[in-house]
């Protein structure tokens, strides 16, 4: 198990640097669906199959086809490869993310006590129970973020008309 776990991961982790780096984004999409799914992977070692059911369904199949779509409205996919940006700050920009990271993180763990006792007692797992904990508190979040989602893709449609089409 641990071996599919560090195999997983390194997948995940090349997905989702190749996802950031590469040109063309259609292969740039692509490896974020590699990246997807490897975490489904990952969610079926911790033994959470609903939630990699649910990764799948949900990002890899709902996110991908959107993202999909709004590239294939696009006109220019393949990016320019003669164009080179250079970054002199690269260092320091990673540097200072670092500090402010660190600044955030470092005194929630130092001063969060975990308790030795687990909190839950008892455990039903059950899809029900699974389906009202997440959507009894944060229903009005899921409704934001599909109007959020539907917004995007309506730009991104706007944005790759032509002037002339307008």
């Amino acid at each position: 198990m641990t071996i599919a776990f560090w195999i997983l991961s390194i997948v995940a982790v090349t997905g989702a640097l190749l996802a950031v780096r590469l040109h063309n984004i259609v292969y740039a999409t692509l490896s974020l669906l590699i990246l997807f799914v490897a975490l489904a992977g990952i969610y079926i070692l911790l033994m959470a199959e609903f939630i990699a059911a649910v990764q799948l369904l949900v990002y890899v199949g709902a996110v991908g086809v959107l993202i999909l779509f709004a590239i294939m409205l696009t006109h220019h996919v393949t990016g320019e490869i003669n164009q080179r940006i250079d970054s002199r700050g690269a260092g320091w920009g990673l540097a200072g993310a670092a500090a402010v990271f660190l600044g955030l993180l470092l005194p929630a763990l130092l001063k969060t006590e975990l308790p030795q006792q687990p909190i839950v007692t008892e455990l039903i797992p059950s899809v029900k129970n699974l389906g009202h904990a997440l959507m009894s508190p944060y229903t009005v979040s899921l409704l934001v973020m599909a109007l959020l989602l539907t917004a995007a893709l309506i730009g991104s449609v706007v944005i790759a008309l032509n002037p002339r089409e307008k």
